[in-house]
């Protein structure tokens, strides 16, 4: 476990960066259209809305897949952490891009999401519903949950260090997770769309122009730093 953790810490920085980058970008739109004029830009559109979204399903217990995606990423990206660095770094800079990308488009164009009739019954439900009711629904187009299931994919789908069955479990629960978004109604299927238009680009352009390789150089850069400033004090 202690040569698992020592492996993993170089990743915890880069993850809490992206953590403060999601926080930041989506309760911030948030916190300016919970005070938006209904007539106003911020307020949002119910756009990239279109019939197609009527024929998809509500199925209310995907709710748990749904919450789940936040441990899903943190636990298949300190796997692949523990395997391939420049994968990670390469995944974790593809993500706080597309997160801060998605948090100018939530400023400028809005989108908000029509909720169907629905009357909660079971425990289930009524987790549903609560989810429903803990945000404005707003921060929809692109979607931050499939930013991280698609994270949570590539990390997955390109550790060939990793062993074979959990890059199976991992993909499939991001592809999970996925489905979680448009299943409870929480996203629309273009939402998806548009974070994997945004991120697969992206991911790619830093993949195969090194530019990931020069930011994990940067942050062990800082790392050593640190660690010799923690001898040197440790030392007086």
């Amino acid at each position: 476990m202690k040569k698992f953790l020592s492996k993993i810490a170089y990743s915890l920085l880069p993850l809490l960066i992206c953590a403060g980058l999601m926080y930041l970008t989506f309760y911030g739109n948030q916190a300016i259209t919970d005070n938006a004029e209904p007539e106003s830009w911020h307020y949002g559109t119910t756009w990239p809305y279109t019939p197609f979204d009527d024929k998809i399903p509500l199925v209310p217990w995907f709710i748990y897949i749904y919450h789940l995606a936040f441990l899903f990423v943190i636990i298949f990206y300190l796997l692949a952490a523990a395997k391939n660095k420049k994968l990670v770094y390469d995944v974790a800079l593809t993500i706080s891009i597309a997160f801060l990308l998605s948090g100018i488009i939530y400023f400028f164009f809005q989108s908000r999401l029509i909720k169907p009739d629905f009357t909660p019954v079971t425990f289930t439900d009524k987790f549903l519903f609560w989810t429903w009711n803990a945000t404005n629904p707003t921060n929809n187009f692109p979607s931050q949950h499939c930013y991280i299931a698609i994270a949570q994919f590539l990390c997955c789908f390109d550790c060939k260090q990793m062993n074979g069955w959990l890059r199976f479990v991992g993909c499939g629960s991001a592809i999970m997770v996925v489905l979680s978004t448009v299943l409870t109604k929480q996203h629309y299927w273009l939402d998806f769309v548009g974070a994997l238009a945004i991120m697969l680009p992206i991911y790619l352009i830093i993949k195969h122009s090194g530019f990931g390789t020069k930011t994990a150089q940067k942050f062990d850069s800082f790392y050593a730093k640190f660690k010799r400033k923690s001898r040197e004090e440790s030392t007086k």
